[in-house]
């Protein structure tokens, strides 16, 4: 354990002196731990993958805060532990922030985004009057009734977190379908 230890201290020795070498050892030694530490709390391989390049790009953008760090492999993981927090808080934000008004009318400048918005908007209403009956219901509720998740629960006689679990999945829905228009409009 001891020599485990010597190694690892001249390991981050040598990373914060810029060895790529150290880094490589390093990156291989501690990246299968960290990605299955992260996909244990995220979930997803692919935001576990992620996160996972994001903590060892950090680890050699700051490679000089490491010099007075004594356990290198404790360090590692608080630092993963941080980082997934903050990928999982972002991703709360941008949930709520989609719960709230994802669909707001704007005004536009040209008659291209005034187009492009009408046909979002169609886009949008067709996905609606594809989900399944409640699903759509309780979305029509919500985003142009302008009801809460109680009322709608309470008008429809369902708890409060079957409304919330429907319009997770009709947001999820649309956020795909938005995305893929997305990538068609950017290529």
């Amino acid at each position: 354990m001891l020599t485990k230890s010597i190694n690892e201290e001249l390991l981050v020795k040598e990373l914060v002196q810029g060895s790529q070498d150290a880094f490589q050892v390093i990156f291989m030694r501690y990246y299968p731990k960290v990605r299955n530490f992260v996909y244990g709390l995220v979930k997803s391989q692919q935001d576990a993958e992620d996160i996972t390049q994001e903590v060892f790009s950090k680890v050699w953008v700051n490679r000089n805060m490491f010099a007075d760090v004594r356990n290198f492999g404790a360090y590692l993981f608080i630092l993963s532990k941080n980082t997934t927090f903050n990928f999982l808080e972002s991703q709360q934000i941008r949930v709520e922030r989609l719960n709230e008004k994802p669909f707001e009318e704007e005004t536009y400048d040209s008659p291209d985004e005034d187009l492009i918005a009408k046909d979002l908007q169609l886009l949008i209403d067709m996905v609606v009057e594809n989900m399944p009956p409640q699903r759509k219901l309780i979305y029509q509720l919500s985003r142009e009734a302008g009801l809460s998740n109680a009322e709608i629960a309470e008008k429809l006689e369902l708890s409060k977190k079957t409304v919330e679990n429907h319009l997770n999945l009709a947001l999820k829905e649309l956020r795909k379908i938005l995305l893929y228009l997305l990538i068609l409009y950017l290529c």
